[in-house]
C-alpha cells in the first residue's frame, strides 16, 4: 500500500470523504488539522460541561475573602485559591475588601503566586506529553505556551490529560501519525513538525550562518523555513560569491587582452580572444567588458560581432 493510500484510509476513518483528487501534501495538511482539532475539541467539550454548573458569585467572593482574611501565609493561601478560582476573581476581592495600606503588597504576592502557578501548570502539562512522540509534543507545548496567560485554559488542559482514557487516545493517535509520516512520507517530516525542528541545533547553526552573511531575511522568515530551504539559500549565496569572484577575475583578464589586441591592431589575436571570451565568461561580465571597451575603440562592438559570427560558423 503506498503512502497516499495510507493517508486516504486514515482520513476516511475520521469521516473524511471524496479526497481522491488531492495530492499527498494536501492530504497531509488535512491529516495535521484533524489531529489538532481532535486534541483541542476534547478540551472545549469537557470544559463546556463543567462550566454549565451555576456559580453563586456572592458565595464565591465571600469564600475567597474569608480565606484571605484568615490566612497565616498569603503565599500558600493564594496558591490554594488559584486552583479553585480565577485570578481576576481573587484580584477583585483583594482590591475591594483589603485595607488600602496593604492592598498593593497583597496584590504583589498574588501576582507572584499567579506566575508560579502558571509554571507549575505548564510543567505538569509537559510531563503528560512524555508518551507522545517528541515531535508532536513540541507542537502541542508551543501551543499551550501561547496560552499561558489563560490559567483556566491551562487547568482544563491538565485536568483532561489526567484522564487516563483521554491520555491514552491522544498518545495513540499522535504515535500513529508519527509512524505514517516517518515511514512513508519522510519528505514531509520537517513541515509536519515545524515546532520540533525549528529549535534543533543543526537548524539554528544554519540560521546563524545565513544571518552572518545576509540581511535579506528576518529571523521569523528563517525560523519558518525548513533546513532544506536554508541549505539551498546558503548554497545559492555561496555560488553567487564564486560567480562574482570569477566575473571580476575574467573582467580584469579579458580587459587587458582586448586592450592589447586593439592597441597592436592584431585582428587574428582579437578574434581568438573573442572566441575564448564567448566560451569562458558570463553574459554579465561580457556586457561590462563591451561597455568599457566601446570607450577605448568606437568600432569595438562591430569588430566583436564580426568575430562572433566567424566563431558561430565553427561552433
Amino acid at each position: 500500500m503506498n503512502k497516499r493510500q495510507i493517508l486516504l484510509n486514515q482520513l476516511e476513518n475520521h469521516g473524511k470523504k471524496n479526497l481522491s483528487s488531492l495530492n499527498e501534501e494536501e492530504l497531509l495538511d488535512i491529516f495535521n488539522e484533524i489531529n489538532k482539532e481532535w486534541v483541542l475539541n476534547f478540551v472545549a467539550y469537557n470544559s463546556g460541561i463543567r462550566n454549565i454548573k451555576a456559580i453563586n458569585i456572592d458565595e464565591m467572593e465571600q469564600e475567597i475573602k474569608l480565606e484571605i482574611l484568615n490566612s497565616n501565609n498569603l503565599y500558600d493561601t493564594f496558591y490554594q485559591l488559584l486552583q479553585k478560582h480565577t485570578f481576576n476573581s481573587i484580584y477583585d476581592v483583594v482590591l475591594n475588601s483589603m485595607n488600602s495600606k496593604i492592598v498593593e503588597k497583597t496584590l504583589f504576592i498574588l501576582e507572584i503566586k499567579y506566575r508560579q502557578y502558571q509554571e507549575i501548570l505548564l510543567e505538569e502539562i509537559a510531563k503528560r506529553m512524555e508518551l507522545m512522540p517528541a515531535e508532536e509534543a513540541a507542537g502541542f507545548i508551543n501551543f499551550v505556551e501561547q496560552k499561558r496567560e489563560d490559567i483556566e485554559f491551562l487547568k482544563d488542559i491538565l485536568l483532561e490529560l489526567k484522564d487516563s482514557k483521554i491520555g491514552t487516545n491522544i498518545n495513540k493517535i499522535t504515535n500513529i501519525k508519527k509512524y505514517i509520516i516517518s515511514n512513508f512520507m519522510t519528505e514531509y517530516l520537517e513541515n509536519a513538525y515545524k515546532d520540533f525542528f525549528a529549535h534543533s541545533d543543526d537548524k539554528q547553526e544554519l540560521i546563524d550562518r545565513l544571518r552572518n552573511i545576509s540581511n535579506a531575511y528576518s529571523k521569523k522568515q528563517l525560523d519558518d523555513m525548513t533546513k532544506e530551504d536554508l541549505v539551498d539559500i546558503l548554497a545559492s549565496i555561496k555560488q553567487k560569491e564564486i560567480d562574482e569572484k570569477k566575473d571580476k577575475e575574467d573582467y580584469d583578464k579579458y580587459l587587458a587582452l582586448f586592450k592589447k589586441a586593439l592597441y597592436e591592431d592584431d585582428t587574428f589575436g582579437f578574434n581568438t580572444i573573442v572566441m575564448q571570451a564567448l566560451e569562458d565568461i558570463s553574459q554579465d561580465c561580457l556586457k561590462n567588458l563591451k561597455n568599457t571597451l566601446k570607450n577605448e575603440d568606437p568600432l569595438f562592438e562591430s569588430k566583436f560581432q564580426s568575430a562572433q559570427q566567424e566563431w558561430q560558423k565553427f561552433k
